[in-house]
């Protein structure tokens, strides 16, 4: 087989596992036995050894991409979460919730924010959404604050002096009740600018591994 067809058939299957992996309705497992089932039908009918080989290169490469996907989604969550905590906590607060009411529910955070993501709801109607559901809110909320006083449990015991400061400038622009601007934080913390922004990525990195645990990590 010349070397122009076997890049074509590599360009078949791989365009094949993609639209496997587009199925909506499918889980990932069932993306991928989709995708396996393909590439195999296709090698068997053009050459068994060059297909399966593509299929499995191709279910690698889907794999890593739906895994950046959805890792890139949480860091979005995580930072849209943040940078609307005093907004989400303030109605957490005073929000009224019935034990019976909340009782009801076994969803936990991840289910209510991978939900949300489902849904395809921008960032305002997310927020929204959340706050109109007591027990999502109460949920949300009280994994947040748990894991906001577990980064800083873990930055304050750091010994890197930039890991404090990442908490110090996570608090400051988002968590204390007045926020500071990052030109002021990046006055205070005699850094620039441009730093303060990358301390809050780097802060929202470590939540997000936190908040939605092994799922969280980019590299899995």
């Amino acid at each position: 087989m010349g070397k122009g067809k076997g890049e074509d058939l590599q360009a078949i299957i791989q365009a094949a596992v993609t639209a496997a992996f587009e199925v909506a309705e499918k889980n990932i497992e069932e993306k991928l036995q989709a995708a396996v089932e393909l590439g195999t039908k296709i090698g068997a009918a053009i050459g068994a050894e060059i297909g399966a080989k593509s299929a499995v290169k191709a279910v690698e490469r889907e794999k890593k991409k739906f895994r950046e996907q959805q890792y890139d989604r949480r860091f979005h969550n995580t930072k849209l979460l943040l940078q609307n905590y005093r907004h989400l906590n303030e109605h957490f607060k005073n929000a009224i919730f019935e034990i019976e009411q909340a009782e009801e529910y076994d969803e936990t955070f991840v289910d209510i924010m991978e939900l949300m993501s489902s849904r395809g709801y921008g960032d305002n109607l997310c927020v929204e959404s959340i706050k109109k559901s007591t027990v999502h809110t109460k949920i949300i909320m009280t994994h947040v604050n748990r894991m906001i006083d577990v980064y800083g449990i873990m930055c304050e015991r750091s010994s890197r002096a930039d890991d404090k400061r990442h908490y110090r400038i996570l608090k400051a622009m988002y968590l204390d009740e007045q926020p500071t601007s990052a030109l002021a934080i990046a006055e205070r913390e005699h850094i620039d600018k441009r730093t303060v922004y990358k301390d809050l990525d780097a802060a929202a990195t470590c939540l997000t591994m936190l908040l939605y645990g092994i799922s969280g990590i980019e590299k899995m």
